[in-house]
């Protein structure tokens, strides 16, 4: 199975506040991850989305007095393979785009934070659950990256911010199936 993600914003590499600009990516994914689960053969296991679930495949995690919930987790036995194109505005090969550490950065806002420490003080906790693409890093089995320059800014100029660190990312995620299981089947497609 495949679906899409997008991010407009700042990918910092050192931020001061690295907990909240971490919690600040999960939330532009959790609106787009929210809607996926919406739709076959996600919503089979929404179900299961609630910390009183019994036998549940879906690990929903009560972290910092937030309920998380990844969709992309052990318990499942799903994994990921993600394709990151990441444009910006300047030119590529500027020395001082920092790919590794803006990819790190990324792949932390993808996952469900592991202590409270990672949730971010901004972070709402009256909307309900919130949805992460993954429980955790681990579970990416193919990484790739492709960088350019993104032409017509103008057309992101509400979405993108005008800063150096400013980036309109394109996740494709493929979704795969580490060992069948009834709870997976509808994956192996």
């Amino acid at each position: 199975m495949k679906f899409k993600l997008l991010y407009f914003g700042d990918i910092l590499i050192n931020p001061k506040k690295r907990s909240q600009h971490i919690a600040d990516i999960r939330m532009q994914f959790h609106p787009q991850l929210k809607k996926l689960v919406e739709h076959q053969p996600w919503n089979n296991l929404t179900q299961y989305m609630v910390p009183t679930a019994t036998k549940s495949p879906i690990t929903t995690r009560h972290v910092g007095g937030i309920d998380w919930n990844p969709i992309i987790t052990p318990n499942l036995k799903l994994l990921a393979e993600i394709d990151i194109q990441m444009m910006h505005p300047e030119i590529v090969g500027v020395p001082r785009r920092d790919i590794d550490n803006r990819v790190k950065t990324l792949l932390d806002g993808l996952r469900c934070p592991q202590n409270e420490h990672e949730v971010g003080e901004n972070t709402p906790r009256d909307i309900g659950p919130i949805y992460t693409l993954l429980d955790d890093d681990h579970l990416i089995t193919k990484l790739s990256v492709n960088t350019s320059h993104l032409l017509g800014t103008e057309l992101f100029s509400e979405s993108i911010p005008k800063t150096p660190d400013a980036v309109f990312i394109m996740l494709d995620v493929n979704v795969r199936v580490a060992e069948g299981t009834l709870e997976n089947l509808p994956f192996m497609v």
